[in-house]
């Protein structure tokens, strides 16, 4: 299969939404929502409860559930 990246929509506990992870074809993995959202801004002004897709187990599952399908 070629690829470059695969993307789906699911429900972060963290944050209680519906946040968009992406991962790529070189083990890479990203939270959409968190990149959009880590920044303190006005509309957020007390930070943000997520650390980021590195040890999230969110993303975690999705890469795996991921590989397991292309057979890397």
């Amino acid at each position: 299969m070629d690829w470059k990246l695969t993307a789906t929509t699911l429900f972060c506990d963290t944050v209680k939404k519906w946040v968009p992870i992406m991962v790529y074809k070189d083990g890479r993995a990203n939270c959409g929502y968190y990149y959009r959202h880590q920044v303190v801004t006005k509309e957020n002004p007390g930070g943000f409860s997520c650390h980021g897709p590195q040890g999230c187990a969110l993303c975690e599952a999705y890469k795996e559930d991921v590989f397991s399908r292309v057979g890397k």
